[in-house]
């Protein structure tokens, strides 16, 4: 079945530059120009259900291997690269996907000329990412779903959409150009993983790959940066090459409690001290029976209110009927009512989604008081900071709910952001170091070695403002504690912060959460202890 697939797909792929696409004759005599692309409803060819935990299928049959109805636009540049003018997550009237288009690169043979574009289908107020490949020519879009990164519904679908091309002349392509031009400059340079030993003799290619614990077939990407160096693996999928690694979507699911949550917080509070212990039913009117739980307590998960202090029961039990909730009000509604209080606020920490939630409504509450309804924290703290750091459109623009941040999970991410991003933690004099509060900051990073650390799970686990810390130094034998922070997402996301802008990360749906001997491997060649 999947040399099948490949096989039409790349038929495909051969058809469409034979077909005569008048529009495109002339690209090349101009530095960039604008089309509009109409998606219509979508036949499809094949869809085969490999996984379905929640019977997603029972009832819609093969509706959900089909293309969402939508409307694009794309600069064609004289360069070969195809730049869509919206690279965030866009909305659809479908009921059961959004989608992403990536940048990718488009082809002519004998004067007809077709595209080829990364694209991600993601789960309705969820995060579960299915990535594929679209080809465009004529009035013909063909694509193709073999690869997720989802642990509980996976399947391969393959289909066309009829489209509807018109040329743009209300764009600022060369402008559209220019930016991702400067985005693809600022990207760490990207090195095969396989080339890792030709640096670094004492370190093992296989080892980055985890193969004796992560099946192959779990993995999206993987990688890790090594003084200043990023080494990748490449994305494989169960059919055709997948058109651009780095331009796979990635979906952060948790890791949006370290970057929106956790950098939020510590933002706000950089510019207004004292805003963490503000109490929550200050600024949610909904929660006002809270007592004295702080937005710190949210930002920590210790709001002493909760079903079951064993390690993520509560958010099993909870999540989807949480994420059910379909308009922000409800969402509020819910999470400030679904636990009654069992401890005082700040001494147990149980794993809350909600909470997440919370923080961002609260945060958002707090940045509207103070200048006005139109104002969004996201937007005005955060993405200074992503475009200070050069990161891409897509972690510009998290998931909302009626306009509302998702603070919890929905953000969606390249791996060459995640690379900056992990490097700027932990590298001294960073944009994170000059912009948020010092206190807050140096205890997620671990460097307040006098912080109260709560037990998250395990004696070697805790959890301080969003981000998760380790204890290495049972793996490396370390004389004393050493605690290394991390961030982590549902399914098996690792992103793991090691000294002087190190990092190793994975990306994963096998519910595999693991790195010891990664991190192992890496203290031979810088020592952590």
């Amino acid at each position: 079945m999947l040399r099948e697939c490949q096989l039409i797909f790349e038929r495909l792929r051969r058809a469409f530059l034979l077909v005569p696409v008048g529009l495109f004759v002339n690209t090349t005599a101009a530095a960039a120009m604008v089309i509009s692309v109409d998606f219509r409803e979508s036949d499809i060819r094949q869809f085969q259900v490999l996984k379905d935990d929640y019977q997603y299928t029972r009832t819609t049959g093969n509706k959900l291997g089909r293309l969402p109805v939508v409307k694009t636009a794309l600069a064609i540049a004289d360069d070969g690269t195809v730049i869509p003018l919206s690279r965030g997550l866009m909305k659809t009237g479908s009921k059961y996907w959004d989608i992403l288009f990536e940048p990718g690169r488009w082809a002519m043979n004998d004067g007809k000329v077709s595209l080829s574009l990364p694209i991600a289908l993601v789960e309705k107020d969820a995060n579960c990412t299915h990535q594929g490949t679209i080809v465009i020519s004529g009035n013909i879009a063909a694509y193709q779903i073999a690869s997720e990164t989802c642990k509980y519904f996976q399947f391969n679908a393959q289909g066309f959409a009829n489209i509807t091309i018109n040329q743009r002349e209300d764009i600022d392509s060369d402008g559209l150009r220019e930016r991702y031009l400067k985005e693809t400059q600022a990207r760490l340079t990207s090195i095969p993983i396989e080339k890792i030993t030709s640096d670094y003799p004492t370190l093992e290619p296989t080892a980055f790959s985890q193969t004796t614990f992560i099946e192959p077939s779990s993995m999206s990407v993987y990688g890790a940066v090594v003084d200043g160096r990023h080494y990748v693996s490449d994305c494989p999928t169960r059919a055709a090459p997948y058109t651009d690694c780095n331009h796979m979507p990635l979906p952060a699911y948790s890791l949006a409690k370290s970057l929106i949550g956790g950098v939020g917080l510590m933002r706000i509070e950089a510019l207004y001290p004292g805003v963490k212990d503000y109490p929550v039913r200050e600024l949610i009117p909904e929660c006002n029976n809270w007592g004295d739980v702080t937005l710190k307590h949210l930002l920590n998960n210790t709001s002493g209110r909760f079903g079951s202090s064993t390690p993520h029961r509560d958010e099993d039990k909870h999540i989807f009927t949480f994420l059910a909730k379909k308009t922000a009000a409800e969402k509020t509604q819910f999470a400030c009512n679904r636990y009654r209080k069992k401890t005082a606020p700040g001494q147990q920490w149980v794993y809350h989604t909600i909470e997440f939630w919370l923080l961002g409504v609260a945060m958002q509450n707090f940045w509207q008081q103070k200048f006005g309804g139109a104002a969004d924290f996201y937007d005005d703290l955060l993405n200074p900071l992503w475009r200070e750091l050069e990161l891409s459109p897509l972690v510009q623009t998290p998931h909302r709910v009626d306009g509302q941040p998702f603070t919890g999970l929905g953000l969606m991410l390249l791996r060459t952001d995640i690379a900056k991003l992990a490097q700027a933690f932990t590298t001294e004099n960073s944009v994170f170091d000059e912009f948020l509060d010092k206190d807050m900051f140096d205890q997620a990073m671990q460097r307040a070695s006098k912080s109260k650390r709560l037990t998250a799970g395990n004696e070697n686990l805790t959890y301080s403002n969003g981000f998760w810390a380790w204890n290495a130094a049972p793996a490396l034998k370390c004389e004393k504690s050493k605690w290394i922070p991390f961030m982590s997402g549902y399914g098996g996301i690792s992103v793991v912060f090691l000294p002087k802008g190190n990092a190793y990360y994975y990306f994963s749906d096998g519910g595999v959460f693991r790195y010891a001997e990664v991190i192992e491997q890496l203290h031979t060649h810088r020592p952590i202890c």
